[in-house]
C-alpha cells in the first residue's frame, strides 16, 4: 500500500500528526477504521471533528479491520487537495479580490496605450497648428530637451492665424460635440466625477473617442486646456465599458472608471501615484478619499506608466535649474503669506470660470456649435498680446523655473491665463484645467518669490522654489485635492526636497478656500452625500417625507415687523408659545429671525436695549424650506445653524412665511415611519423628494438610461 492507505508508525512523528489533521479536518470519511496485521497506522473517520490517526492493529481477514480499496488513495488525495486549496483561499482571498486586480491590469494597458496615441495625436497637431501654420515655436520643457537649441523660442510670425486658428479650432470641436456627444463639453474630468456619483459608472462608448478627438482639436489649435480631462475621460471611458460588457456590478464598474481615469493621467503625465490619488480625491470637495478605488487606481496607474514610458521613455514634465531646498523656519511666513495669495487668486479663478460660462456664452443667443468657435476667437484675440497662453504653455512653466522670465510677465499672464482658460472651456471647447492651473499657480510662485527675494535675499535665498509650491498650492486650492497637488508635482519635477512647504501651502489652500468654491462643481462633500454610497449607510427615511406632510399648518406664526420697538417685542414675545419669531418688512417679506435665547442676550446689554427695533435682534439670511422640500433637506439646514425650528416658505414667493417646523416634528416623523416600516405596514418606500440642495437619484437614474 502507498502513502494514501498508510503511514509507517515510525515516520509518523508527534509535529506532523497536528499539522496533517489540521488539514484534511472536516472532510467526509477517508477510511473505515480496523486493524492490519502488519502493524500500522490507519487513517480512521469520526462523525465528531473529523478525521484522526490512530495506531491499530487489525485481525484475520474478514474481520472489522479490512484492506482499504485501491481506489481510496485517488480519493484521498482529492480530498486532502481541496483542503488545501481552500486554506489558500482563505489566507490570501483571490476570490474577492483577484478578479478585480487582473481587470485593473488589463484597463492599466489601454489606458497607457490611449495616452499614447492621445499624445502622439497631439503633438502632431500642435506642430502642423502652432509651429508651421502660425510660426509659433514654444520654449521645450523638461526631458523633452534633447539639445541646447531646445531651450530657444519664436513667438508667432503671423498674426492672423494666431486669432483664426483657434477659431477653427473651435468650430470644429462644436461641431463634434454637439452633433455626437454633448457630455464630452468641458473639462472630462467633471464628466467623470459625474459619471461616478449620478450615473452609477456609466459612460458611452463614443464618449472616449469623441473627447480624444475635440480635445486635439482644441489643444493643438492653440486653445488654453490641459491634456487630464480628456486623458481620464479616456481611460474611464474603457473601464466602465469593460464592466458593462462583463456585466460587473455597479460598485466594480465604478472603481474600474476610476482605475482608468488614473492610468490615464498617471501615463501622460508620469506620475503614477498622483494620478491614482487624483482620481479617489477628486470625487469629493472635503478631504474625503474614495478608498475603496485605491488599489485598482494604483494596480492600473502603475501599468500605464509602464506602457507609456516603454514607448516614450522616463523623464519628467519640469526640470528645475538647480537643485531647490526648504531652507528652514525663516521661510515659512513667506509660504505662508504665498498661501493666502493662492487662496485669492483660486476665487478669482474659480468665479470668473464659471462666471464667464453661466453669465456669457450660456445666455448668448447663438447655436451651441457656434460657441467653442466664439470663445476661440476671444482667446485668440488675446494671444496676440500674449501668445505664451495658447495650449498647455509647459515650456513657460519650465523658464520661471530658470528664473528667466520678469516679474511684471508672469503676473500679467496668471492673469491672462485666467481669461484664456475660461474663454475656451467655458464656452464649451474641450480640455483640462489641471495644466492651466498649474501654470497659473507657476506664475504666481515665480512672481512672489522674485518679490521676496529682492525685498529679502537672506530669507528667501531660491525663489525659484515658489513656482515648484505655487504648481502644487493653487492647484490643490481650486481643485480640492491637496495630497494629489504635492506628490503630483514631486513627480512631474523629481524634486522631494521641498515636500514640507507643499504640504504647507497645499493644506492652507485648501482650508482658507471654501469647499463650495471648485472647478469641479459635480464633487459632493462626503460619502453619505454622494449616491453611490446610500446603499452603504442607513435608509434616509426622512429623504422620502416632504414637508407638507408634517409641519402644522393649524399652529400660527408670530411674525414681528421688523421696525417692531424692542419693548413691544418683549411683550409680544412674553406673551406667546413660540421660541422662533420671524421678522418680516412691511410688505410682509422675510427679512431675519431670531430666537428666544437671541432675546435674552440683547436684554443683558443695557446699552443696547434703548432705542433698538426687531431688526436689530435678527439673523440673516434666512435658511427655509418649501412644503415641496423633503424632511432630508429640512434636518440638514437646521443642523447647518444649529436651530430647532425654520419657517416654511411659499414655494411661488419664497420670502413669504407659511408656517414653521420644528426639530421635534421631524423627529416624530423619522419615528413614525420607522415604526410602520418594522411593522411591515409601508412594504416599499415611495421614491425619495430631494430639496433644491440636494439631487434627486432616481431622476438622474433616469436621465443616465
Amino acid at each position: 500500500m502507498g502513502w494514501g492507505a498508510a503511514v509507517s508508525a515510525t515516520a509518523w512523528d508527534s509535529a506532523t500528526q497536528p499539522a496533517w489533521g489540521q488539514l484534511v479536518r472536516g472532510n467526509a470519511r477517508l477510511l473505515a477504521p480496523g486493524k492490519n496485521a502488519r502493524g500500522v497506522l490507519v487513517l480512521s473517520s469520526h462523525t465528531g471533528a473529523g478525521c484522526s490517526l490512530n495506531r491499530t492493529r487489525v485481525g484475520p481477514p474478514g474481520t472489522a479491520g479490512k484492506p482499504m480499496p485501491m481506489n481510496q488513495p485517488v480519493q484521498l488525495w482529492r480530498r486532502v487537495g481541496s483542503a488545501a486549496v481552500d486554506r489558500f483561499k482563505r489566507i490570501f482571498d483571490l476570490e474577492s479580490t483577484g478578479r478585480i486586480v487582473a481587470y485593473s491590469a488589463l484597463v492599466g494597458v489601454v489606458a497607457g496605450l490611449g495616452a499614447a496615441a492621445f499624445y502622439v495625436a497631439l503633438e502632431h497637431t500642435q506642430y502642423f497648428c502652432l509651429q508651421e501654420v502660425e510660426g509659433y515655436l514654444p520654449p521645450k520643457a523638461g526631458s523633452e530637451r534633447k539639445n541646447p537649441e531646445d531651450n530657444n523660442y519664436r513667438l508667432p510670425q503671423r498674426w492672423w492665424w494666431v486669432v483664426l486658428m483657434p477659431t477653427l479650432g473651435g468650430l470644429a470641436c462644436g461641431l463634434i460635440v454637439f452633433t455626437l456627444a454633448p457630455e464630452a463639453e468641458g473639462h472630462g474630468t467633471d464628466a467623470m466625477v459625474r459619471a461616478f456619483h449620478r450615473l452609477r459608472g456609466v459612460i458611452r462608448a463614443r464618449v472616449p473617442l469623441v473627447k480624444a478627438v475635440a480635445s486635439v482639436l482644441t489643444i493643438g489649435t492653440g486653445g488654453s486646456a490641459g491634456r487630464e480631462g480628456p486623458i481620464a475621460q479616456i481611460g474611464a471611458g474603457f473601464g466602465s465599458l469593460l464592466a458593462t460588457r462583463l456585466k460587473l456590478s455597479d460598485f466594480e464598474r465604478r472603481n474600474l472608471m476610476l482605475a482608468g481615469a488614473a492610468g490615464g493621467i498617471g501615463a501622460i503625465f508620469q506620475a503614477p501615484l498622483g494620478g491614482a490619488l487624483f482620481v479617489c480625491e477628486v470625487l469629493y470637495s472635503t478631504n474625503a478619499i474614495e478608498f475603496s478605488a485605491l488599489v485598482p487606481a494604483v494596480i492600473a496607474s502603475v501599468v500605464a506608466y509602464t506602457v507609456f514610458s516603454s514607448m516614450f521613455g522616463h523623464g519628467f514634465a519640469f526640470t528645475p535649474a538647480q537643485k531647490l531646498h526648504f531652507h528652514g523656519f525663516t521661510e515659512l511666513p513667506f509660504y505662508l503669506g504665498f498661501a493666502l495669495l493662492c487662496t485669492l487668486v483660486g476665487y478669482v479663478y474659480v468665479v470668473v470660470f464659471y462666471g464667464m460660462r453661466d453669465r456669457v456664452f450660456r445666455p448668448l443667443r447663438v447655436p451651441q456649435v457656434l460657441k467653442p468657435a466664439l470663445g476661440g476667437l476671444l482667446m485668440g484675440v488675446l494671444a496676440l498680446w500674449v501668445p505664451q497662453i495658447m495650449a498647455g504653455g509647459y515650456g513657460w512653466v519650465q523658464m520661471a523655473l530658470e528664473n528667466r522670465m520678469e516679474v511684471q510677465l508672469m503676473l500679467l499672464l496668471a492673469v491672462a491665463k485666467i481669461l484664456a482658460t475660461s474663454l475656451t472651456i467655458s464656452s464649451g471647447g474641450s480640455g483640462g484645467v489641471f495644466a492651466p492651473s498649474l501654470f497659473i499657480g507657476a506664475m504666481l510662485g515665480g512672481a512672489y518669490g522674485r518679490l521676496c527675494h529682492q525685498w529679502f535675499p537672506d530669507y528667501v535665498p531660491q525663489p525659484e522654489a515658489f513656482v515648484l509650491v505655487g504648481m502644487a498650492g493653487f492647484f490643490a486650492g481650486v481643485a480640492k485635492v491637496p495630497l494629489t497637488s504635492l506628490i503630483m508635482v514631486a513627480e512631474m519635477t523629481g524634486s522631494y526636497e521641498l515636500i514640507v512647504p507643499l504640504m504647507l501651502v497645499s493644506m492652507v489652500s485648501v482650508t482658507l478656500l471654501s469647499s463650495r468654491i471648485t472647478l469641479y462643481e459635480e464633487q459632493v462633500p462626503t460619502l453619505i452625500d454622494s449616491p453611490a454610497h446610500l446603499g452603504d449607510f442607513v435608509v434616509d427615511i426622512l429623504a422620502h417625507v416632504p414637508v407638507a406632510q408634517v409641519y402644522r399648518r393649524d399652529r400660527p406664526v408670530e411674525l414681528i415687523e421688523e421696525s417692531t420697538p424692542l419693548a413691544e417685542v418683549i411683550h409680544r414675545v412674553a406673551q406667546s408659545r413660540n421660541s422662533y419669531f420671524p421678522v418680516v418688512d412691511k410688505q410682509g417679506r422675510l427679512v431675519g429671525i431670531f430666537s428666544l435665547s437671541d432675546l435674552r442676550a440683547v436684554r443683558e446689554e443695557d446699552a443696547v436695549y434703548d432705542g433698538s427695533v426687531a431688526m436689530d435682534l435678527a439673523t440673516f439670511p434666512v435658511l427655509t424650506v418649501t412644503p415641496e422640500d423633503d424632511l432630508h433637506t429640512a434636518l440638514r439646514r437646521m443642523t447647518q445653524k444649529n436651530i430647532d425650528e425654520i419657517p416654511v416658505v411659499d414655494p411661488q414667493d419664497p420670502q413669504r412665511v407659511i408656517g414653521m417646523l420644528r426639530r421635534k416634528e421631524v423627529i416624530a416623523a423619522y419615528d413614525q415611519h420607522l415604526a410602520s416600516l418594522r411593522s411591515g405596514q409601508v412594504r416599499e418606500l415611495p421614491p425619495p423628494r430631494y430639496g433644491h440642495d440636494a439631487v434627486s437619484v432616481s431622476a438622474e437614474s433616469k436621465t443616465s438610461e
